[in-house]
C-alpha cells in the first residue's frame, strides 16, 4: 500500500514539473512574442511618422526651428527648473530619436547656462559637453557666498571661459559680489562681446560700491558693457556701448574718481548711458573724461541728483544724439547753459535731442537754439507751460519778421508725449465743442511758421496713452487754418514711452527679466516655508521630502 502510494506521489510530481516547465516555456515563448509585437509596432510607426510632413524637415533647418524655439522666452528658464519643468531644449530632445539625434548634434541649442538655480552641476557639465565647443552665453547668479557653488564655478565653468561669448554676473549683496569679480581678474576672455554686472540684493553697508580690476589679461572683443553703479576696471577696449545702471533701493553714487577709471578703458566709446548717480564732493581733483568718438549721450535725473553737472565729468564734443530723462528745471537749465557757453567748439554735430519726462523753466535763453543748429528730430513733453516750444514759435515769429531763416533750419520731425496733456472736451465727429487750446494754438504756429519759412516739418508723432484724442483735436484746429503736415499716432502706455530713452529690449533687459522672475519666484518659496515653520516639526527637512516625491513609486 505505501509503495503504491509512494508511486502516485512520484508520478503527480512528474506531472505537476512538466506542466510547470511548460508554462515558463509558454511565458518565455509569449515575452518573446510580445517583444516582436514592440520592436515591429515601433518599426510601423516610425515609418507612419516618416509620411507626416514634420518629419520630411531636413536636419538643418529642424536645427533652426529648435533654435528660435530656445530664443522665444529664455529668461524663464530658471523658473521653469525650480517647478520641475525642463527647458524647451530637453524637451524638444524627447519627441522622437530623430528629433533627439537633431537636438543632440546642434551645439548651440545647448549654449545657454544658468547657474547655479536652472543648472546643477550634473546637468552643467552635459550642457558643457554638448555645446562642443560653440560660444557660451553665461548667466552666473543670483551669486552668494557658498563653499560648493565656488568650487563648480572654479573647476568646471571657468576653464570654458575662452568661450564665453556673453557674460551676466548677477550677486545678491555688496559682499557676495566683492567675492564674485575677483574670479575674473587675472584671466582673458578672447570671445567675450558682452558684460553685464548686476547688484540688485539688499546693501548691508553705505558708501560707493568697491571697483574691481576684470580680465587683466585682456578682452579684445568686448563691445557692450552694462554695469550697476559698480566702477569695473578693464583693460584697454573698443567696446563701442557703455551703460551705468542704478541698482535697486536708495542710489550709491560713482566717485569721479572710479569713473575716471572705468571709462577710460573704453577710447573709441560711442554709446553711453548714464543712469547711475555721480558723487558730487571730491578729495582730489579729476581729469575730465575726453570722448570724442561719443555719438550718443542718455544721461538720467538720478546722475545729476547730487547737484553735479555732467558735462563738468565729461567732454562729448562730437555727440549726434542727446536723450535727457526724467530732470527738473534747474539740472536742464545747467546743460543748456553750458550747450551755450560751448558754442561753436561743441555741440555742431547734434542732430537728435530728447526730453522724457523733463522740466523746463520759464526764463529759457534763446541763444540755446542758435548753439545747437544742427538739430533735426525734437521729443519734448506736452506740459501746461511748453516753454521750449513756446520760445521755439517765438524764434520763428522772429526770423519772419527779419526774413531770415529760423535757428533751427533743419527741424524736420517733432515727437510729443501726450501723456501729461488734459484734451478738450469733444463732441460728434471728433469737433472740440470750445476753442482749441493754448497748446494746440501754440502747435498749430509751429506747424504755419515752419512752411512760412520754407522749413515744413516732415511729420509730427503723437505718442502717449490719450495720443489719438490729442491728434483729433490738433487735427480739427489745422483744418480750419487750411494747412497740412504729414502725422503718426502711436497708443502706448506711460512706461512705453521709456523706450524714446534708449531703452531697448536687447539681451541685457532679457537678463534682467531672467533674474527678477527668479528673485520673485525665490521670494515667494521663501514665503511659503516661514509660513510652514509654525506647523512643521522642528527635524522636518526639505530635502528629505523631495526625494520621496521625486523617488519611484
Amino acid at each position: 500500500m505505501n509503495h503504491d502510494q509512494a508511486s502516485v506521489s512520484s508520478k503527480t510530481q512528474e506531472d505537476f514539473d512538466q506542466i510547470t516547465q511548460q508554462i515558463r516555456a509558454l511565458q518565455s515563448s509569449q515575452d518573446e512574442l510580445s517583444r516582436s509585437i514592440r520592436n515591429l509596432q515601433v518599426r510601423a510607426a516610425r515609418i507612419q511618422n516618416q509620411k507626416a510632413a514634420v518629419s520630411r524637415i531636413p536636419s538643418d533647418v529642424l536645427s533652426m526651428i529648435f533654435e528660435e524655439c530656445r530664443q522665444l522666452n529664455p529668461q524663464w528658464s530658471g523658473v521653469l527648473f525650480h517647478l520641475h519643468q525642463s527647458p524647451v531644449e530637453v524637451r524638444l530632445s524627447h519627441v522622437s530619436s530623430h528629433w533627439r539625434e537633431v537636438a543632440l548634434t546642434s551645439p548651440s541649442l545647448w549654449s545657454s547656462i544658468h547657474y547655479p538655480f536652472a543648472h546643477k552641476e550634473d546637468s552643467l557639465m552635459e550642457y558643457l559637453k554638448r555645446s562642443n565647443g560653440s560660444l557660451l552665453d553665461v548667466y552666473i547668479g543670483p551669486w552668494r557666498q557658498h563653499p560648493q557653488i565656488e568650487r563648480v564655478l572654479t573647476n568646471i565653468i571657468l576653464p570654458h571661459l575662452p568661450r564665453f561669448r556673453q557674460l551676466v554676473l548677477d550677486a545678491v549683496s555688496r559682499e557676495a559680489l566683492a567675492s564674485l569679480l575677483p574670479t575674473f581678474r587675472d584671466v582673458s576672455a578672447p570671445a567675450l562681446t558682452r558684460l553685464r554686472v548686476m547688484c540688485r540684493g539688499p546693501m548691508s553697508t553705505a558708501g560707493p560700491i568697491a571697483s574691481e580690476k576684470l580680465f587683466t589679461k585682456g578682452v579684445p572683443l568686448l563691445s557692450d558693457v552694462r554695469l550697476d553703479s559698480i566702477a569695473v576696471i578693464l583693460p584697454k577696449t573698443e567696446a563701442k556701448t557703455l551703460h551705468f545702471c542704478p541698482p535697486l533701493g536708495p542710489p550709491f553714487p560713482l566717485t569721479r574718481e572710479k569713473l575716471f577709471r572705468a571709462v577710460s578703458a573704453f577710447p573709441s566709446l560711442r554709446r553711453l548711458h548714464v543712469k547711475s548717480a555721480i558723487e558730487l564732493n571730491i578729495a582730489t581733483p579729476v581729469p575730465l573724461i575726453r570722448l570724442p568718438s561719443l555719438r550718443e549721450l542718455v544721461v538720467h535725473g538720478l546722475a545729476v541728483s547730487t547737484g553735479i553737472r555732467i558735462f563738468d565729468v565729461i567732454s562729448t564734443p562730437n555727440i549726434e544724439s542727446l536723450y535727457l530723462v526724467d530732470m527738473n528745471c534747474s539740472a536742464i537749465c545747467a546743460i543748456h547753459r553750458f550747450m551755450t557757453r560751448s558754442y561753436p567748439d561743441a555741440f555742431q554735430s547734434l542732430r537728435v535731442l530728447r526730453y522724457i519726462r523733463c522740466e523746463f523753466s520759464e526764463d529759457m535763453d534763446i541763444h540755446f537754439l542758435r548753439a545747437t543748429p544742427g538739430i533735426s528730430q525734437l521729443l519734448i513733453p506736452i506740459d501746461k507751460t511748453n516753454y521750449l516750444m513756446r520760445m521755439l514759435v517765438n524764434s520763428d515769429k522772429q526770423a519772419a519778421i527779419h526774413g531770415c531763416a529760423p535757428l533751427w533750419p533743419e527741424l524736420r520731425t517733432v515727437t510729443l508725449h501726450t501723456s501729461g496733456y488734459c484734451a478738450q472736451v469733444v463732441g460728434a465727429g471728433g469737433v472740440p465743442d470750445d476753442e482749441p487750446s493754448p497748446t494746440m494754438n501754440l502747435l498749430q504756429e509751429l506747424v504755419t511758421g515752419r512752411k512760412m519759412l520754407g522749413r515744413p516739418l516732415s511729420k509730427l508723432c503723437f505718442k502717449g496713452p490719450n495720443a489719438g484724442p490729442f491728434a483729433n483735436e490738433f487735427h480739427w484746429g489745422l483744418n480750419r487754418t487750411k494747412h497740412f503736415v504729414p502725422t503718426e499716432v502711436i497708443f502706448c502706455q506711460i512706461p512705453a514711452l521709456s523706450q524714446d530713452g534708449g531703452q531697448e529690449y536687447d539681451w541685457a533687459v532679457i537678463a534682467e527679466a531672467y533674474g527678477m522672475q527668479l528673485r520673485q519666484f525665490l521670494q515667494q518659496v521663501q514665503g511659503i516655508r516661514q509660513q510652514l515653520v509654525t506647523i512643521l516639526p522642528p527635524n522636518f527637512s526639505y530635502q528629505q521630502l523631495r526625494r520621496r516625491v521625486d523617488g519611484p513609486a
